[in-house]
């Protein structure tokens, strides 16, 4: 059921044409079961390729994650039953409600592994009762962790 409430307000949306579009998808890891809050100027649907593409202002939004970028790209799996993959493009803003926010020009987050890779130029901060802290990995990790 999950599946198709996210296609059908997809295609609803499509049909709406409004300035400003929204649609709900919905999320794994800890907020499984609650729904990502997009907003965007315009939402193209690639139904044989498995994405949803959102351009113009676009911000996503889950219980503790606000994420703003010119562009996302969301990759869905074979059954289009859960995102899989959500590519952020062009002036990336993460920001979380414990206060940390990061800044990048690309940021590619894969949601079974629940990890944020951000590319270009990236500044992330900290607040008050937390430092920012970034994990390393060698070359070859970095590949087998792929």
């Amino acid at each position: 059921m999950r599946r198709s409430a996210g296609w059908t307000c997809g295609a609803l949306l499509l049909l709406c044409a409004t300035p400003t579009m929204a649609g709900e998808i919905p999320s794994e890891g800890k907020d499984a079961g609650r729904p990502t809050t997009v907003t965007a100027d315009h939402l193209e649907v690639r139904r044989k390729e498995r994405r949803a593409i959102y351009t113009g202002n676009v911000v996503a939004t889950t219980t503790d994650l606000t994420v703003v970028a010119d562009r996302m790209e969301f990759d869905w799996d074979e059954k289009m039953e859960a995102v899989e993959r959500v590519v952020a493009i062009g002036n990336v803003q993460v920001s979380r409600s414990d206060g940390t926010r990061a800044v990048s020009q690309q940021a590619t987050y894969d949601v079974l592994q629940e990890r944020i890779v951000l590319e270009g130029r990236a500044v992330v901060q900290g607040d008050e009762r937390e430092r920012v802290t970034v994990v390393v990995y060698p070359k070859q990790q970095q590949e087998q962790a792929r």
